[in-house]
């Protein structure tokens, strides 16, 4: 474990449904005695800012530019052994190289948990002493970006494994491409076996949901969508409440989401129509279930059949703790 007594961190991860892997990560590195200087990755979460720089990024890199002047300007005389990005959708190489100027002695890494075709930060990978991706495709493809999976933070380790569920099956998740009719489908899916479920599907927000009404999906209910996104302790909670864990991975989105992580710390089953899974060194098809996203089928047995343990060693491989051991290793 690697010991970061006195060591200076300049951290950058997103503030919006995800900020708590960003601060799982931060709450690891004080707990091993660094100092952190943690700030959005973006200068706002508003849904203007964001289209903004998904857009104009490149065309008009002042736009972040300023925001990273405003964040040196508070830092300055601080000595940082490393910066820290993780996600980094905004980031632009004059953005980069300004924060390597003001702190010339930090090593500078990055950590990706979207795909490269989502951020749009190819070009900038050169820029960093390390970086790392959570999809092994996008790591094959560049020379310089090194394959490392998520990983669970530590809450859901503490999930108790008990007799009485509320639920047989949970679904949290973003509303986008052709989720809903998959979530549809599951649900005829359910009623016919008599499954009882949980389903959260969250919107950014509202000029997001209206732009996906029009543009993408059938007639949805505003009652059957949340525009707030649901938070850990929520969350939680209804993985207590449930026997297992449904995810519905994007369109040919090929690496592995969060919850996958989440499910095995909380010694959860697993359901998921992303089969890659089958890669991974803690796959096991009593805990794991791959479906066919046309015709799910999914065996009462797999339900109401225990967990089975996974390797002490695995768990610590997805922890926030082994986690960070690579990052920074």
């Amino acid at each position: 474990m690697i010991d970061f007594k006195g060591r200076n961190i300049l951290m950058f991860s997103p503030y919006g449904a995800t900020k708590h892997y960003g601060e799982a990560i931060k709450n690891e590195l004080v707990k091993r005695g660094a100092k952190v200087k943690g700030y959005d990755e973006r200068p706002s979460q508003n849904a203007l800012t964001k289209i903004t720089i998904r857009l104009l990024k490149k065309k008009i890199p002042q736009i972040f530019v300023k925001y990273i002047d405003s964040i040196i300007k508070k830092n300055q005389g601080v000595c940082f052994d490393y910066i820290l990005i993780c996600r980094g959708e905004a980031f632009t190489e004059i953005a980069i190289n300004r924060l390597k100027k003001a702190f010339p002695s930090a090593k500078c890494i990055l950590y990706l948990w979207d795909v490269l075709e989502t951020t749009n930060v190819r070009d900038v990978i050169h820029c960093f002493d390390k970086a790392m991706s959570f999809d092994p495709y996008n790591a094959a493809s560049e020379s310089s970006l090194k394959f490392r999976p998520t990983f669970f933070v530590p809450l859901y380790g503490s999930v108790p494994v008990h007799v009485g569920y509320k639920y047989d099956i949970m679904f949290i998740g973003t509303l986008h491409s052709n989720r809903y009719k998959i979530i549809n489908l599951f649900r005829t899916l359910f009623e016919k076996q008599g499954i009882s479920s949980f389903v959260y599907l969250y919107v950014p927000s509202i000029l997001v949901y209206i732009k996906d009404l029009i543009c993408k999906f059938p007639y949805i209910s505003i009652k059957k969508v949340y525009f707030t996104p649901i938070s850990l302790l929520d969350s939680v909670v209804k993985m207590e409440e449930s026997k297992c864990v449904l995810d519905i991975n994007y369109t040919n989105q090929k690496s592995l989401s969060m919850r996958a992580y989440e499910a095995m710390a909380a010694r959860r089953k697993y359901i998921t129509t992303n089969p890659e899974i089958m890669q991974y060194d803690f796959y096991n098809e009593n805990n794991i279930l791959v479906v066919d996203i046309k015709n799910p089928v999914i065996p009462r047995v797999f339900i109401d059949s225990p967990f089975v343990d996974v390797d002490a060693r695995i768990m610590h491989k997805y922890s926030v703790e082994g986690f960070v051991d690579d990052l920074f290793g």
